[in-house]
Parts: structure tokens; C-alpha cells; sequence
């Protein structure tokens, strides 16, 4: 879907301050604690073609190594001026969403996409967290994990989406498809814990090679088999300018992205490829008065 048009430009350059303010906060925290991140996908390639945000994207999208992840949420929870501004939602936090990426939400806002909104959840401007845990450095062995934990992952999405609602103005493949996992949707709803027992079976997989190898992944991601990185390759980061700030990238990201998001990542995509997460309901609340 093509929904950069969708944005008012001064509506689009007020959320890109309102982020930019998150990511500080974000950086700060985690600076304080000797935590690392890095930037990805449409971040990073922002950060290295454009010195900031791509000008159509909406959103910014920070990686982490699982054990960085873990320090961030025990400090997070507690740092109370901190958590009085952010709240994180994940499987494991008192708000979930609908996918298994943990979303660091900056309260009083509103920002709803198509598919949390069928879904019927309600989330703020975010910061999208994407873990990176260890895979097997072996190819064929990482594989089997990413196979798993990729199907795991569709059983949990149509858990908590009715996608159904979508089918009416698909067309061919598509709209069958959304059928059928409507199906699905309502036979997972039927069984007792199920987003539970997905959860659990998903994180066995995603910790079964913790420690034990040099590569890491996002499991959590459709694009797994071509976003993973060397720890020792990637690491210590390096600071590049974004907008009026500083963002990190993995030391080698250059390779890094030609191999996960195309060798010509520095080539403007064609406008119709020019796409975003437009939101079906929006508000700055009071963020909005200090952006």
C-alpha cells in the first residue's frame, strides 16, 4: 500500500521531532547503563543516504542483542521518570501487541495502524525493538530455526488478527489467503492459552543456540535469513548523524545492509515503493505542544 501521499508534510516533520526526541531519551538510557543498540532497515539506510530519516518514513526501527534487551527492560523499569514518559509492550509486559516485537510506547499518544486497529489494540508513537538472538553459525542449522520460529510467528499474528476484515478488498491469492487464516484465526481462539503456548514454543527456539555462536538474527522478522550479523564483525558500534542527533549502526553496515535491505540500498526507490505505517487514528497529545 502507497501511503506516503496520506501524510500532511508539516504533520510528517512534527512526528520526525517527536522520534527524534524518543531516541535521545532511548540513547541517554541506554548510555548511562552501558547498554548497546543499533539502528536498522529504513533507519539505518535513512541514516547513511539521507543523514537522518528517509523523507516518507514514519517510524525509526533500533535493534539489540538479547542480553542488551534484557538490561535495557531491568532498567527501564527501574528509572521512574522514565517509565512515568514510556511504557514497553511485548508478550511479557502488562500491555501486549499484536506482533512479538517489544514497541517502547510514548504515552499520551496515539498511533494506530490497519492491523493493530483490526486487531483492536490502541498504541502510541513508538520505537520499534528488534531483539537479536543467537543462531547456529552453520547455515543450514540457523535455517531450521529461522523456519520454525517464522511459522511460530505467523500462528501468533493470526492469533491476535482477524485478517478477515482484510479479505473484501484483496483480490486473487491474497484475499483466499486472508480467508483462510481468518479460519485459522478463529480455531487458534477456540484453544485454552494459545498465544501462550506459541509465545513459549517460539522463545525455546529463540534461545536454543544462546551463547553459543558469533551470528545473531531477528526471529522475529520475516527478513531473518538476510538481516543477520557477526558479533564479532558488528561490534563496538559507530556514531553517524542522524537529523540533528547522533544514531548507531553495527560497525560494518555497509555489508551489512546490501545484504538485508538490496546492494543498491543507496538508490531512491521507484514512488510507488515509497510506503509507510499511516495510521487509521492519530495524536500527539501533549508531545505534540513541545515538537
Amino acid at each position: 500500500m502507497h501511503d506516503y501521499g496520506n501524510y500532511d508534510p508539516e504533520v510528517l516533520k512534527k512526528l520526525h521531532r517527536v522520534e527524534i526526541g524518543m531516541l535521545n531519551d532511548f540513547a541517554a538510557l541506554c548510555k548511562a547503563h552501558d547498554i548497546n543498540w543499533f539502528a536498522i532497515s529504513g533507519t539505518a539506510i535513512g541514516a547513511v543516504r539521507h543523514k537522518g530519516f528517509i523523507p516518507w518514513d514514519d517510524d525509526i526501527d533500533i535493534a539489540m542483542l538479547r542480553e542488551d534487551y534484557e538490561k535495557f527492560v531491568s532498567v527501564m523499569d527501574s528509572d521512574p521518570e522514565f517509565s512515568k514518559k514510556y511504557e514497553l509492550w511485548g508478550h511479557e509486559r502488562k500491555n501486549r501487541y499484536y506482533n512479538l516485537i517489544p514497541e517502547l510506547m510514548l504515552r499520551g499518544t496515539l498511533s494506530v495502524c490497519e492491523v493493530a486497529h483490526a486487531g483492536g489494540y490502541r498504541p502510541g508513537i513508538m520505537l520499534d525493538l528488534f531483539i537479536f538472538d543467537n543462531v547456529p553459525d552453520n547455515a543450514k542449522e540457523a535455517k531450521r530455526i529461522i523456519d520454525k520460529c517464522y511459522y511460530l510467528k505467523i500462528l501468533y499474528l493470526t492469533y491476535n488478527i482477524d485478517y478477515g476484515k482484510f479479505a473484501k478488498r484483496e483480490t486473487g491469492l491474497t484475499r483466499y489467503k486472508d480467508y483462510v487464516l481468518s479460519v485459522l484465526h478463529k480455531l487458534l481462539r477456540l484453544i485454552p492459552h494459545c498465544d501462550e503456548k506459541i509465545y513459549k514454543a517460539f522463545m525455546k527456539q529463540a534461545l536454543k543456540t544462546r551463547g553459543a555462536s558469533d551470528t545473531y538474527t531477528c526471529l522475529y522478522d520475516t527478513g531473518a535469513h538476510i538481516m543477520g550479523i557477526k558479533k564479532s564483525r558488528s561490534f563496538p558500534t559507530v556514531s553517524v548523524p542522524f537529523e540533528d542527533t547522533q544514531i548507531h549502526l553495527v560497525r560494518n553496515y555497509r555489508a551489512q545492509l546490501a545484504r538485508h535491505m538490496g546492494r543498491d540500498f543507496m538508490t531512491l526507490p521507484p514512488e510507488e515503493k515509497r510506503t509507510n505505517h499511516f495510521p487509521v487514528e492519530f495524536s500527539f497529545g501533549e508531545a505534540g505542544d513541545k515538537a
